[in-house]
């Protein structure tokens, strides 16, 4: 018999509720209900409309009444949280992690406790997102008094399953990614909450992924229209819900989670907190059922959504195949940058942001739509072949392919950027990994699926897989050389 279940996957630019259906040998998904998603500023800062989101989710499960599923599991991005009262209200904003109230933040950091002794506790990357930073800025400011009012913290998937089913908790993957879980003891790590004055209370118990929660309130129900439904933990960080989706016959593999961020990694059974891990600032991340994710940031499709926001604030629409449309019909590697350049990091006047930077770096302006686009995307192209030998390095592992999961993997033209950049073949697809991961820890969870290597096994005989080879690796060989030094002229 077939077995339905119910993912909503919620990033930095949208959300989404999907169906799926597992029938024992294939698994398929449908969409639901999608939404925008973007921060609103209040009183200044970047902030997320939690209760709109919260209502978009409700719409989708309004909308799913025939298809009769025994579960749902939420995942989304990582690091932002929301304050509960005793009466489990929030106490402030759920601020977004690019807000700038966590500039200069990391230098108070480091000096309280050393960024490698941090790394080696946590197995974290440095960057000014994580819920560490974002609650040291908190300590700082007038919300301080809030913090200690707090009777719990909840990152956004736990706020939205405590208004689901009432379980205040959380789930591994997502607190792993915080700076203040102890990796080495699978714990919160109180030494470095005590160092920040946080109090200790406001930490919630830690489930595994696959974990029942509760059933969803029978107010809920009756609102929705839905039936009796168990709210599960999943990979409640997006990322991790994603790889759990590689279409991977091999237990070593190379992956690019592709999405507002770009995620360089792999997937193996233990830290790896060397050196050169550090130095390269590679993140240790918790995966589904207890597996490493490896990775690194880059500044993904982050840059391309920008510049297309910049765009329809003139006047001018394009979607994203239009953009890459324009960007094939334009001179190759005229211009390149650093995604990874702070300055990109806020949101705003992406075209001016890129333009100066080329001026810094004596390069030609981009001008037209798809000068702009090529010059980002050949950029993350470039960013990924060093981020791929860097962890070819770290791992002293050579990885065959690369997979592309996620939104990003529809871009015909950044896939075959992407192998020729790596001179290697890439595997695109599924785009919907995230929903797909999600659905499957769930089946894991149901007993319906064994584990992570029957969930891959299944993905990649239910969808498609496009595979792109490299072209004309030598002018990416020259162009890589190109990069990496104006990368030397302005350090991330």
């Amino acid at each position: 018999m077939a077995v339905n279940a119910l993912a909503f996957d919620l990033g930095a630019s949208g959300g989404k509720l999907f169906s799926g259906r597992f029938d024992g040998k294939t698994i398929s998904v449908k969409e639901i209900h999608r939404f925008k998603n973007q921060p609103v500023t209040v009183n200044g800062h970047l902030c997320w409309e939690i209760q709109q989101i919260y209502s978009n989710l409700l719409e989708g499960l309004k909308r799913s009444t025939i298809e009769k599923s025994l579960s749902l599991g939420i995942d989304s991005f990582c690091n932002d949280y929301g304050l509960l009262d005793k009466n489990g209200d929030l106490l402030t904003q759920v601020y977004m992690y690019r807000d700038h109230r966590t500039e200069g933040v990391l230098d108070f950091i480091e000096k309280k406790i050393s960024p490698l002794e941090l790394y080696h506790r946590t197995g974290c990357q440095r960057a000014r997102f994580n819920t560490l930073v974002q609650l040291a800025a908190q300590t700082r400011s007038d919300d301080n008094n809030l913090l200690q009012k707090a009777e719990k913290l909840l990152f956004v998937p736990d706020l939205l399953n405590f208004y689901l089913c009432g379980e205040q908790s959380t789930e591994y993957t997502i607190a792993s990614v915080s700076q203040l879980f102890d990796r080495r003891h699978n714990s919160w790590d109180s030494e470095i909450i005590q160092k920040f004055d946080l109090p200790q209370k406001i930490f919630p118990d830690v489930n595994p992924s696959g974990h029942r929660l509760a059933e969803v309130k029978k107010e809920i129900l009756e609102k929705t229209g839905i039936n009796p439904l168990s709210v599960y933990t999943v990979g409640h960080h997006d990322t991790a819900s994603a790889v759990v989706a590689v279409p991977s016959l091999d237990k070593n593999f190379a992956y690019i989670s592709s999405g507002t961020w770009s995620l360089v990694g792999t997937e193996n059974d233990h830290m790896i907190t060397t050196g050169l891990a550090f130095r390269e600032n590679y993140a240790n991340e918790g995966g589904v059922l207890g597996r490493n994710r490896l990775s690194k940031n880059v500044s993904g499709l982050w840059l391309i959504q920008e510049f297309q926001r910049q765009l329809q604030e003139t006047g001018v629409k394009r979607t994203f195949e239009e953009m890459d449309l324009e960007a094939e019909n334009t001179k190759p590697f005229k211009s390149l940058i650093n995604p990874d350049d702070a300055r990109f990091f806020m949101p705003g006047n992406m075209v001016e942001k890129i333009q100066h930077f080329c001026r810094e770096t004596d390069q030609p302006l981009p001008e037209t739509i798809g000068e702009v686009t090529r010059c980002i995307k050949e950029s993350l192209a470039l960013a990924y072949r060093q981020a791929l030998e860097q962890l070819q390095e770290i791992t002293g592992h050579e990885f065959p392919c690369v997979h592309v999961i996620g939104g990003g993997a529809r871009s015909v033209l950044l896939n075959q950027m992407s192998a020729s950049a790596l001179h290697k073949p890439v595997l695109a697809g599924p785009f919907e990994a995230t929903a797909i991961g999600n659905l499957c820890t769930q089946y894991i969870g149901l007993g319906k699926i064994s584990g992570l290597e029957e969930a891959r096994r299944l993905v990649r005989s239910s969808f498609t897989i496009e595979e792109y080879t490299p072209i004309e690796p030598a002018a990416w060989d020259g162009a890589y050389e190109r990069f990496l030094s104006i990368k030397k002229k302005t350090p991330d």
